[in-house]
C-alpha cells in the first residue's frame, strides 16, 4: 500500500487553552491536517509563544491564567496586528463573545464544538490573511 505523503502548510497556528486535553486534541488534529501548530497553557506563554512563531491563526479560549482570553487577544493583535484570532468558550454568554470581538477577534466559537467547524474557521480565516498579504487575489 502506497504512503500518502502529508500535506504542509506555511501557516502556523497557536492554541491557547488552559485544559491539556483541549490543547492536546488541538495540537493532534491540526499537524494532521497539515498546519505547524503550537499550544500554550496561559495568556503569557501564548504571548511569548506568538512572538516566536508569528502565527497566521490564533485560537484563545476564554478562560486563561495570566490574564484571560479577551486580554491576549487585545494584546496580540497590539503586538501581531497581521494574526487572526479565533475566540473559544464553553460559556454560554453572549457579552463574552461581543467582548471578543470588540478586542479584535475574528470569529469565535462555542464549546462544545465540531473540529470540522473550527477547521472550516481557521481555513477561512487562513484564505482571508492570504488575500491581505497579497498571495491570493480575488477576481
Amino acid at each position: 500500500m502506497a504512503h500518502m505523503p502529508v500535506i504542509t502548510h506555511a501557516e502556523r497556528i497557536l492554541v491557547v487553552d488552559d485544559e491539556p486535553g483541549m490543547r492536546q486534541l488541538l495540537l493532534i488534529f491540526f499537524r494532521k491536517e497539515g498546519y505547524q501548530t503550537v499550544a500554550a497553557p496561559d495568556a503569557v506563554e501564548g504571548l511569548a509563544l506568538a512572538a516566536e512563531v508569528d502565527p497566521t491563526v490564533a485560537i484563545i479560549d476564554y478562560r486563561i491564567a495570566g490574564g484571560g482570553g479577551i486580554n491576549l487577544i487585545r494584546k496580540l493583535r497590539e503586538h501581531l496586528p497581521d494574526v487572526r484570532c479565533i475566540f473559544m468558550t464553553a460559556y454560554d454568554d453572549p457579552d463574552y463573545f461581543q467582548q471578543a470581538l470588540d478586542a479584535g477577534a475574528v470569529d469565535t466559537i462555542a464549546k462544545p464544538f465540531d473540529l470540522l467547524d473550527l477547521l472550516a474557521k481557521v481555513q477561512r480565516q487562513i484564505r482571508l490573511s492570504r488575500v491581505r498579504r497579497g498571495v491570493i487575489r480575488i477576481g
